[in-house]
């Protein structure tokens, strides 16, 4: 995943990794492809250990889980973490992170393709 982080807070950093786990789990198809593309992006938040990535990777999806058990929930979830960011270039960024995850199992759900259109009108991309 190239995302230059050093343009996001930590609270963004944050935010961002939530917003990916949701869009993991939207689809509840998990691949070794997103796994692995969440790690990279994990390791660039400066979690060099495996250990601290698996801890932070475990302590996103304990408050993501909660989201994900509809439709709704997840859309208004998704909106939340998107307010983190406000300037268009992390919009960007962070849109296509979220595309890329969603995508990398070369199957988009109807959930997915909703989500994607729902953050795409929130950043006015």
């Amino acid at each position: 995943m190239d995302i230059a982080l050093t343009d996001f807070s930590a609270a963004q950093q944050r935010a961002l990794f939530d917003l990916l786990i949701l869009a993991m789990y939207a689809d509840g198809h998990l691949t070794t492809v997103e796994d692995e593309l969440l790690q990279q992006l994990l390791a660039a938040m400066g979690y060099a250990e495996e250990s601290d990535r698996q801890r932070e990777f475990d302590a996103a999806v304990t408050r993501i889980r909660p989201c994900v058990q509809s439709i709704h929930k997840v859309k208004e979830q998704a909106l939340l973490l998107a307010e983190t960011f406000t300037v268009s270039s992390q919009q960007k960024h962070v849109f296509a992170a979220v595309e890329q995850i969603m995508t990398s199992d070369q199957h988009v759900s109807s959930l997915e393709n909703t989500l994607l259109s729902e953050l795409r009108m929130k950043f006015r991309l």
